[in-house]
């Protein structure tokens, strides 16, 4: 070992350390991040679902859905109109399925779009429907931040042959219209593209509950 690198031995050792600590730091970090925002999801996701009707985790027992229609084995997954990957989300009470959450996203006719979650129990009754604030991001988890609606709350325990009924149903909470959607947005656009959930969730029903398996 030449004199130059016995004299710089330590410095060398010491940065080599520092870098470790400095990658272990980042890892932990982004461990720790992918945590809170799991976290927030299975928090928001308990009120899709009855209380006490399911014992799993709702965030680990998902299944993976592609923007990209091409080439899925899914059914009518252009449907839900997503426009990045997003979960669908499958509740389980002692193994087995009782609902799914799935996402879709509605547009508004002016560029715009509303993102929605769906659950539907195996009877494909509505347990819940709900707005979530897009996030503009391409992250999976830490996006079930749901916007209150009255409105939408009408949805819950409702099936398909009931969405045309709804979609004409006005809004009737005073400025919950722009609260939760927006001025340009019709009643009818996210009756639509709830009853188009319906239609993804009963065309693929087997396979996101088998998909969704651990």
């Amino acid at each position: 070992m030449s004199q130059f690198l016995k004299d710089s031995f330590p410095q060398i050792v010491l940065l080599a350390t520092f870098l470790f600590l400095l990658g272990m730091l980042n890892l932990v970090s982004g461990e720790g991040l992918l945590k809170v925002r799991q976290q927030f999801d299975r928090r928001n996701l308990y009120q899709f679902f009855e209380a006490g009707s399911f014992d799993n985790d709702l965030v680990l027992d998902s299944y993976l859905l592609s923007a990209a229609a091409e080439g899925s084995k899914l059914s009518n997954l252009h449907l839900l109109n997503l426009d990045r990957d997003r979960l669908a989300y499958v509740a389980r009470k002692d193994g087995q399925a009782v609902a799914v959450a799935v996402p879709a996203i509605a547009d508004d006719g002016f560029n715009g779009k509303i993102d929605l979650l769906i659950a539907v129990d195996m009877f494909g009754r509505i347990s819940a429907a709900r707005v979530v604030e897009d996030i503009n991001s391409d992250q999976l988890f830490g996006v079930v931040d749901v916007i209150d609606s009255k409105w939408m709350n009408e949805f819950t325990g409702n099936s398909m042959r009931d969405i045309l009924r709804l979609s004409w149903q006005p809004i009737t909470s005073e400025n919950e219209y722009d609260q939760f959607v927006g001025a340009s947005v019709t009643p009818k656009s996210v009756a639509n593209k709830i009853y188009d959930a319906l239609v993804f969730y009963q065309s693929n029903r087997i396979e996101l509950i088998q998909g969704g398996e651990s």
